[in-house]
């Protein structure tokens, strides 16, 4: 019994001892920077974070003043060391926190022991937090805008000094916060502080009231549409719905006053720019009207840099639609990872330089057959859903990875990773779709001009079967005597050739040739006249006439050939020769223009 009482004893003090040791976390510095001179407000603290308690901590909370308007588009927070290290953060809820606070949990990357110190980077960009003030203004007139913030770091802990730093577009301020001394205005900053001894969650409102020169470009929606093609290319097209942002403009617009002024385009804007991937080509810039050719392109190993105007001036609450394309080889977006899964790698924001985008949708096309498809997101904030798009050639469709995200600032410029599996054989599939195709189309020409539909075989349809074989076979006998003719005409020719006795004895191969030439094709028109003695005997009858006088001709011009050569080698001349047969000459030409009047008279109805 005495032992397990001095057990409990050990026990007790163990735990008092636990309840004595504490860790307690104290800022012993702050200095706030508020940047204004864009759209965004984009805040910087940096803490000095030191444990005053006894344990090592390795957790902290930064907490920031919930806005009126607006909302955090994006928040990081590093430790710095030996370098900057991003850490992780949660949202977290703490008893006694004024309903003003929105809190985080940062786990740190280095645990902070008792005594000791570390320096946090905060750094957060808000969307719509300024408030235009007045909300309209007319055509030429300045913008006015009005930012509330709490002037103190929100924080649970203890602050020993903070500065805060305002940095405006310009030096005009129309109103600013000024009764917590010190506060100081120099052209377009506004410096508070230092002040020292801050209690925990002490709220004191920031209001400045200042002109803001610069164009609030709001994408109020973007559908970015990523298509992959293993041939070599991924095309991009993005769709976009632009708004002025700024305080809506009143009264009526007058182009001519807008053109004639130079400096006094108030918050209107017409300008955009677009900072596209080095090797993009291709481009192009439309609405729903047609091209907009108010655009430049600059190419430089870095980037290629689109400049182009709205086809109209964006006045306060004005919107224009408009799409931009363009395609980029695979080399430097698409590889391949070990075990052969292939990874796409692409910039999820808009490449739009400045813009606010409210509504982002990028919907990543992958080609069809890929599978196994995973998707490695930068930010907490993107939905993710799938979908199916089916285009030339598909059967099954491609798959669509569908990324959706609102409040996009460009701060978000991390890429999206996809990985997928896809056979190399796939990339054939389409172009044997489109052979087996063509080659079944040509086989189902082929054998519909092969098969007969006649559903009976009347007379007349017999009638015309004959006419068109009669015809197809008067066709080829007029081709076989034109073939004839020219046999005749290279004979003439021939003796024209014989001028002395060493012609004469080397014509004999000519001779000899033209004579077989001749001979085939009378055969040729011989077999023809036997298919139409049952069909049609008159016609065969004309066809042999004809062929018997071509026949004749042939023989003279042989004849004529051997009384020429027998001349020559007799010691006449060429022109003696030519003299003394050239009435035979002539009877055969005016034979031969007789029967190739006869042929002609006789085909022409074939």
């Amino acid at each position: 019994l005495g032992r397990m009482a001095r057990r409990a004893t050990v026990l007790l003090l163990a735990v008092a001892l636990l309840g004595v040791a504490t860790a307690e976390i104290k800022l012993q510095s702050v200095e706030r920077k508020i940047n204004l001179a864009s759209q965004f407000a984009r805040i910087t603290e940096t803490l000095k974070v030191k444990n005053n308690g006894d344990l090592a901590v390795d957790r902290a909370t930064v907490c920031h003043a919930k806005q009126t308007t607006g909302s955090v588009a994006f928040q990081k927070v590093t430790q710095v060391l030996a370098s900057k290290y991003k850490l992780k953060i949660s949202p977290v809820t703490l008893a006694g926190a004024p309903a003003e606070a929105v809190c985080w949990e940062v786990v740190l990357k280095e645990p902070v022991a008792a005594g000791q110190a570390t320096t946090l980077e905060l750094f957060t960009v808000y969307s719509g937090v300024q408030t235009a003030y007045p909300a309209q203004v007319s055509q030429g007139e300045q913008q006015l805008m009005l930012f509330i913030d709490n002037l103190y770091v929100l924080s649970p802990y203890q602050v020993s000094t903070q500065t805060t730093e305002v940095q405006l577009p310009n030096a005009r301020v129309e109103s600013y916060t000024n009764d917590e001394k010190p506060v100081a205005k120099a052209e377009s900053k506004i410096k508070y502080g230092k002040y020292d001894l801050i209690k925990p969650w002490t709220l004191k409102p920031l209001r400045v009231h200042f002109e803001n020169d610069k164009a609030f470009k709001e994408v109020v929606t973007c559908v970015r549409e990523i298509e992959v093609s293993h041939w070599g290319n991924i095309y991009v097209e993005e769709s976009y719905e632009l708004k002025n942002g700024g305080a809506n403009h009143t009264g009526a617009f007058s182009r001519l006053k807008y053109a004639h002024t130079y400096n006094g385009k108030g918050n209107s804007f017409q300008d955009l720019k677009a900072r596209l991937p080095p090797s993009a080509h291709s481009l192009y810039y439309v609405d729903l009207i047609g091209n907009i050719s108010t655009s430049t392109v600059r190419k430089t190993t870095a980037e290629t840099s689109l400049d182009f105007k709205t086809r109209y001036p964006l006045q306060g609450g004005w919107k224009v639609d408009f799409k931009i394309g363009y395609s980029v080889n695979l080399k430097g977006f698409l590889g391949v990872l070990k075990g052969g899964k292939r990874r796409l790698s692409m910039d999820f924001n808009s490449p739009l330089e400045g813009v606010l985008v409210k509504d982002l949708i990028v919907r990543i096309v992958l080609p069809e057959g890929a599978k196994d498809i995973t998707a490695a997101l930068p930010y907490a904030g993107i939905e993710r859903t799938s979908d199916i798009k089916y285009t030339y050639l598909d059967v099954a469709g491609r798959p669509v990875i569908v990324l959706h995200m609102t409040d996009v600032v460009p701060e978000h410029s991390a890429p999206v990773h996809i990985d997928y599996n896809f056979a190399a054989f796939s990339v054939l599939r389409e172009p044997l779709m489109l052979i087996t195709a063509f080659a079944a189309m040509f086989l189902m020409a082929i054998v519909y001009n092969h098969m007969d539909f006649t559903i009976a075989k009347t007379d007349k349809w017999q009638a015309s079967q004959e006419a068109d074989k009669l015809a197809t076979t008067m066709q080829e006998a007029n081709q076989a005597m034109e073939a004839q003719d020219a046999v005749l005409d290279a004979l003439a020719k021939l003796v024209s050739s014989v001028h002395g006795p060493e012609d004469a004895e080397a014509i004999s191969k000519d001779k000899t040739l033209l004579e077989s030439n001749f001979t085939v094709q009378e055969n040729k028109v011989k077999a023809l006249v036997s298919s139409l003695a049952s069909a049609a005997p008159k016609a065969g009858e004309r066809v042999s006439a004809l062929q018997d006088r071509l026949r004749a001709l042939q023989l003279r011009y042989i004849k004529l050939l051997v009384d020429r050569c027998d001349l020559v080698r007799k010691g006449a001349t060429g022109s003696e020769a030519s003299k003394k047969l050239s009435p035979i000459s002539v009877g055969l030409q005016e034979g031969r223009t007789e029967l190739a009047a006869a042929v002609e008279g006789f085909f022409a109805p074939y």
